[in-house]
């Protein structure tokens, strides 16, 4: 039986990493849309708009504290099942409540499907969030390799408003189209589109933004209190408006998460500085 394991040495090692290959990819699983990566999760994304696509990003929540530097999403393509993009994330997810949290990534040239999928892996993990829309795939390579994803059955097309995401709502646990997209804070569904203690008439343009300041008003006469913070917290901006009119000279191009508080109610909304 020796003699024959050498003679037949190269034809043995061959099929042994044909079978080892293939267990890999059996034990990868996809945990869909209910599920997390070691906690971690798709919150919410944006990949097409009317005109030039403006603001692509991917967000993904979970427990405060956690270290994102081991993760990636990768970005699959529908047409040949291959990964057209890969991001290592960086990072800690930060606590906006109830010990969690959102950290969003802008990425650019996010395709517009028919269909394409966002993957989220971590280094390490047997399971993988493989998510798409306007159809499935089945990954065939990077992370996902040989998994099939899961439709979230929600899309965006090239009449969708600048502002508008696809978020995932908990409450349903199903996937929503929502009209006020909130990159890097941690809101479910419409939350921020309906909530009770909105200020009444909140206005804000223009978006995008390219002249050095934003028009803020609403339907209250009294001063407004706005704070703008980039996508990893940190605050930019702290100051109290009473002219209906920002500064916002000082931002780099980029995406910010603007918050005002007026009459005991507070809007947060996405701005985007060209």
């Amino acid at each position: 039986m020796r003699n024959i394991c050498i003679l037949i040495g190269l034809s043995c090692s061959i099929s042994l990493s044909a079978q080892v290959h293939s267990s890999i990819n059996n034990l990868v699983s996809n945990v869909g849309i209910t599920g997390n990566v070691d906690g971690v999760y798709i919150n919410e994304f944006h990949y097409d708009n009317s005109g030039s696509d403006s603001g692509e990003f991917v967000e993904v929540a979970g427990p405060a504290g956690t270290d994102l530097s081991t993760y990636k999403i990768t970005l699959y393509n529908g047409g040949d099942q291959l990964k057209y993009q890969t991001l290592t994330l960086s990072g800690t997810i930060d606590n906006e409540g109830s010990g969690k949290g959102a950290v969003s990534f802008i990425i650019s040239g996010i395709q517009n499907g028919a269909p394409d999928g966002i993957a989220l892996s971590n280094s390490g993990s047997s399971s993988v969030q493989f998510l798409s829309y306007e159809g499935t795939i089945t990954a065939a390579d990077g992370d996902s390799n040989g998994v099939l994803s899961v439709d979230i059955g929600k899309s965006e097309n090239s009449s969708t408003p600048i502002g508008y995401s696809l978020e995932y709502n908990e409450a349903t646990t199903s996937w929503v189209n929502i009209t006020n997209d909130s990159p890097g804070v941690l809101a479910q569904g419409p939350i921020l589109s309906t909530a009770k203690n909105q200020i009444k008439g909140f206005k804000l343009y223009p978006v995008p933004a390219s002249k050095g300041f934003i028009n803020i008003s609403s339907q209250h006469k009294t001063d407004m209190n706005v704070v703008v913070y980039d996508l990893l917290g940190k605050q930019i901006i702290s100051t109290m408006l009473n002219d209906e009119r920002l500064d916002v000279s000082m931002l780099d191009t980029g995406i910010y998460i603007l918050t005002a508080f007026q009459e005991q109610s507070s809007t947060t909304k996405k701005i985007i500085i060209n």
